[in-house]
Parts: C-alpha cells; sequence; structure tokens
C-alpha cells in the first residue's frame, strides 16, 4: 500500500489465551485508498467453514460500528488455505440474528479489493 502511496496497516490487540479483548484494535486491518476504506478481521478455516467463537462477536459489533461511518467492513476468511472470500459485516449479523454460528464459503464473493485496485490502476 505504502509503495502505492496509500496507508494499509496490521491492528494489533492484547488478548487473553482464550482470546478475549483487553486493549488495542478489536479488528486486524484498515486499508485507505482514494473513494475506499476498508476494515477487516482476517479469519482462517482448514475446511469450507468458518464456525464464529465468542472472541468474534465483539470484533463483528465494532466492524459495524465502522460500516456505520461509511467504511467497508467485513470478515476476510481464507477457507481450505487458498480460497480467500469476504463476508460483509452485516451479513455476518444476519446470521447471527437466525442462531447461524458457521458461515460456508460457497456464496461469498471473493475478496475483491485487489481488483478495485487494478481497476482504479493503483497497482505498481
Amino acid at each position: 500500500m505504502e509503495k502505492l502511496g496509500f496507508h494499509g496497516h496490521k491492528n494489533y490487540a492484547k488478548r487473553l489465551i482464550d482470546g478475549t479483548y483487553i486493549e488495542g484494535e478489536k479488528f486486524d486491518y484498515e486499508i485507505l485508498v482514494p473513494g475506499r476504506h476498508d476494515m477487516f478481521d482476517a479469519k482462517q478455516a482448514q475446511t469450507d467453514t468458518y464456525k464464529i467463537v465468542k472472541k468474534d462477536i465483539n470484533q463483528i459489533n465494532f466492524l459495524k460500528q465502522c460500516k456505520n461511518a461509511g467504511c467497508n467492513a467485513y470478515l476476510l476468511i481464507c477457507f481450505e488455505g487458498k480460497d480467500v472470500r469476504m463476508i460483509d459485516v452485516d451479513a455476518v449479523i444476519k446470521l447471527l440474528n437466525s442462531n447461524i454460528k458457521n458461515i460456508k464459503k460457497e456464496g461469498w464473493p471473493e475478496w475483491d479489493l485487489i481488483n478495485y485496485l487494478k481497476e482504479k490502476k493503483y497497482t505498481t
């Protein structure tokens, strides 16, 4: 990002061994480019399903606040070590409100930020 003249960074939070948040940012990454501000938490699933755990709920709630402020806010999940999908925070909240705590990879879009940068000719 910096080579392109923009800003992106990894947030670091202090957590207990069980993942309970203590202090710092509640989500993993912020990327700021002209016309687009992305806030997301990166997740990994060894299978085609990601299971939402307790610590994810606070992250999702904080990401929702970012979305309410006009940012793109989502979970970025790498399924099976290779298939990266972005799940909008509102979609995750809808699943949780339906008492669904597993996210299957099928039906979710691939991460579009790389294509956005290419379309805007922001790549080197």
